[in-house]
């Protein structure tokens, strides 16, 4: 009797056991499945193929500075932000460089490259356009490509000369040393002058 019973015990352990052992298979092969999956939809390199014209050549205009940019995440919604705000980081770049080239040109022709603040002043005025720039942009173009979103925005070339012109002057009043040469000079005039000059450039986001 005791025989009997010790081997139904051991049958029952042994049937628990095996149920046990292919419940943690399956998992582990549902695991190993859910792991390939993931690895397998990594998005592939970006080549010139997936990648819109507009682009590859951003198209260049006197009246607009232009950026493009691009983002691949889960949803279209996240990629055109973050393919959005690339874009706009592009154009904010893009008014800083010039904005900078034209005020030191000026300051050199006009002979006051060397004194005191000067260079402080050309990287203040085409810095603080920055966020002007960022909010004021335009969205041109949106695209998709192999569920990566592409973006282009523009900025009104005028817009940034008006502003970049009442920036210089509101800073140089700040600096008294430099707004007394700017007058003795009489260099507001030709700063406009300068600033008028500038024109509207494209700056591409490297694909990420």
């Amino acid at each position: 009797m005791k025989d009997v019973i010790f081997s139904n015990i051991v049958c029952l352990y042994k049937t628990i056991f095996e149920e046990v052992m292919n419940k943690i298979f399956l998992l582990s092969l549902s695991t190993l499945i859910l792991v390939i999956g993931c690895a397998g939809s990594k998005p592939k390199p970006v080549t010139n193929k997936d990648l819109p014209e507009w682009y590859l050549n951003p198209p260049k205009f006197e009246d607009k500075f232009v950026g493009v940019g691009d983002a691949l995440r889960p949803q279209f919604s996240l990629s055109k932000q973050v393919a959005t705000e690339r874009a706009r980081v592009e154009v904010a770049r893009a008014v800083e460089t010039t904005v900078n080239s034209s005020l030191n040109d000026h300051m050199q022709a006009s002979g006051m490259g060397m004194e005191a603040g000067a260079t402080e002043f050309t990287e203040s005025v085409s810095k603080s356009l920055v966020s002007t720039t960022l909010k004021g942009c335009t969205i041109e173009k949106t695209e998709i490509f192999k569920d990566r979103v592409f973006v282009m925005v523009t900025y009104d070339a005028k817009k940034a000369r008006e502003e970049a012109k009442v920036v210089a002057r509101e800073l140089a009043k700040k600096e008294e040393s430099l707004y007394n040469e700017f007058k003795a000079r009489q260099a507001f005039d030709s700063l406009d002058q300068a600033i008028d000059r500038m024109k509207g450039s494209s700056s591409v986001a490297k694909p990420e």
